[in-house]
């Protein structure tokens, strides 16, 4: 059996929910603040080592390219070239000048480790600043001049070069030598080889984050040089962010690997204090609403076994009224005392109730009319009627029956429009006869119309308001038009005599209920107020009804309903 739950254990939730909701809001909002104040922080961080980063790669290469655009431009090296190229380098008194002057160069700047002059013959004069050597070199005289179309091309090595057992990544800067008498003249190109650890202590500078440089989606100058060819997706790691700026004046790209740790660890050391300040305050909660609950909660539960008590027959029971209680308790306390003293009375007027409903039942059945009774003396009184030639009679007897079966059976039900139809047909000759003149009925239903569901008894007092106000007094032909139409799922009923009409005021408290407070009024409509209930009662707000009229000449009901055809269900609220 499940375990019934006390006042306590359900008021401590919402106690608890009622601190923790507007915790968890504020530490929601706060963290969130945080998060975005850190976030900028971030991106402003990382936007400024990118800066920073590009302004000192900047610097670094500026410095040697500087370096070898006054190489480049030099007229003695220009014209020794020259005069090498026309094969006038006898005992290469102008290749090793060249040498010499790439030497002190190479010795005079660290960071230069070799510079290769490729003729436009095609002859390789080169200085190896790692081996100190301009005539043996295991990588200097190999260098291959690059596709120059304007100023200085930077290329990045992924393959190291070997020098006394190490192995040293090299970036070159190639330019063009340029003889300004004659721009356009071949003369040849000057490679200079630098080594890769000016960029990387360039990059890395403020030690902030790490930095590579990537040639396209290549690595060619990082912190570990293990990482030297690889592409940016292979350095990729989880618990960082990945951030990049091309370099202007190379054409590199600047790839920036910023760790999230200190970011993610705020992050959590703030929510988790904002944790054990909602536990704390749940659990402060916790004990002060078990301790301010005690007192009522066991007034209360004093209160419960004195109803056990009555439960068992025991009506002397009486609860002690505690001044010290609020208010709430103590109108308990007292209105259970008064229902002990009263609810013995109240037991004997209920039996006496019970007897007195039963001898009215037993009195209502002794004086019943079986239903089937009455439809068999009808039957009995209009085969006498055919008999004697009464067809009249006959036919208001037959009406009569017909009128007593549609009324009696499922008072109040649904039925079609064409069973309701030929009950009005019916109801208009009783009608007709009894007033003694001709009532003209006109129908103007369409057949598909016919068939959907209304509630028995509509119509009726629309019809009998008709007969009984509208003909009264009439001189001449007296007509009911009835018409329906289907709009927008409803169906508006209309409802027409060209009786006396009624006066404008007269009208107006119809169509505004008004009438529905008139007593004298309401006795003599009493039908019309009916069915404003009725309606309201089987349809709710689906329904309206407004009338409308001009004396002594017409008077019009419109009545709209939902359209419910016969395989939908009938209720409308």
């Amino acid at each position: 059996m499940k375990r019934e739950r006390t006042l306590r254990q359900k008021l401590t939730p919402f106690f608890i929910l009622a601190v923790a909701v507007p915790i968890v809001i504020f530490a929601c909002l706060s963290m969130y603040r945080l998060e975005q104040s850190m976030r900028a922080s971030l991106d402003r961080q990382i936007d400024g080592n990118l800066n920073k980063a590009d302004q000192c790669l900047d610097m670094v290469l500026d410095k040697y390219g500087t370096l070898l655009y006054d190489l480049c431009t030099d007229d003695e090296v220009i014209s020794l070239v020259e005069e090498i190229n026309r094969d006038q380098d006898g005992l290469e008194v102008n290749s090793n000048y060249l040498r010499r002057r790439l030497s002190h160069i190479c010795n005079r700047n660290d960071g230069i480790e070799g510079i290769t002059i490729i003729t436009a013959e095609g002859r390789t004069i080169y200085y190896d600043h790692l081996s100190a050597s301009s005539v043996s070199s295991s990588w200097a005289a190999d260098v291959a001049p690059p596709l120059i179309t304007h100023g200085a091309v930077y290329e990045g090595m992924t393959e190291p070069v070997s020098s006394g057992g190490d192995e040293v990544y090299m970036l070159r800067i190639a330019r063009r030598l340029v003889n300004y008498e004659d721009i356009h003249k071949e003369t040849g190109t000057v490679v200079m080889s630098i080594n890769e650890s000016l960029l990387t202590e360039a990059l890395d500078a403020w030690d902030v984050a790490e930095n590579y440089l990537l040639c396209g989606n290549v690595v060619i100058s990082a912190r570990d040089n293990k990482n030297i060819g690889k592409t940016a997706e292979d350095i990729r790691r989880d618990g960082y962010e990945y951030t990049s700026a091309v370099n202007e004046t190379t054409g590199f790209t600047i790839y920036n690997r910023q760790s999230l740790k200190a970011y993610r660890d705020t992050l959590y050391e703030q929510g988790l204090f904002w944790l054990l300040i909602a536990a704390a305050l749940a659990g402060g909660v916790f004990v002060l609403g078990y301790v301010l609950t005690r007192p009522y909660l066991k007034e209360i539960d004093t209160i419960a076994a004195a109803m056990n008590e009555v439960e068992q027959g025991n009506f002397q029971t009486e609860v002690a009224v505690n001044e010290k209680m609020p208010v709430e308790i103590r109108k308990i306390s007292s209105g259970f005392n008064e229902m002990v003293q009263h609810i013995e009375m109240l037991i004997e007027q209920v039996k006496a109730a019970i007897l007195e409903q039963k001898n009215a039942e037993l009195s209502a059945l002794e004086a019943q009319i079986d239903p089937h009774f009455l439809y068999n003396t009808l039957d009995t009184i209009n085969w006498k009627a055919i008999e004697r030639g009464e067809f009249e009679i006959s036919e208001m007897v037959g009406a009569l029956a017909d009128i007593l079966r549609y009324t009696v059976k499922n008072a109040g039900g649904e039925t079609s429009i064409e069973q309701e139809l030929y009950w009005l047909r019916q109801y208009i000759i009783l009608q007709s006869t009894k007033e003694g003149k001709e009532i003209q009925v006109t129908l103007d239903v369409p057949d598909e119309l016919r068939g959907c569901r209304i509630h028995k008894l509509l119509l009726q007092p629309f019809v009998e308001n008709a007969v009984k106000h509208g003909m009264k007094h009439r001189e001449g032909e007296c007509k009911i038009n009835i018409s329906m139409r289907s709009t927008d799922r409803q169906i508006h009923i209309m409802i027409m005599d060209n009786g006396n009409g009624m006066t404008a005021s007269t009208l107006a408290k119809l169509n505004s209920g008004a009438f529905e407070r008139d007593k004298e009024y309401l006795s003599s409509h009493l039908g019309i107020a009916n069915v404003r209930k009725r309606l309201r009662l089987y349809y709710g707000e689906q329904a309206d009804i407004y009338f409308e009229s001009r004396l002594d000449k017409y008077t019009k009901v419109h009545l709209f309903i939902p359209a419910v055809t016969a395989g939908e269900g009938g209720t409308h609220v």
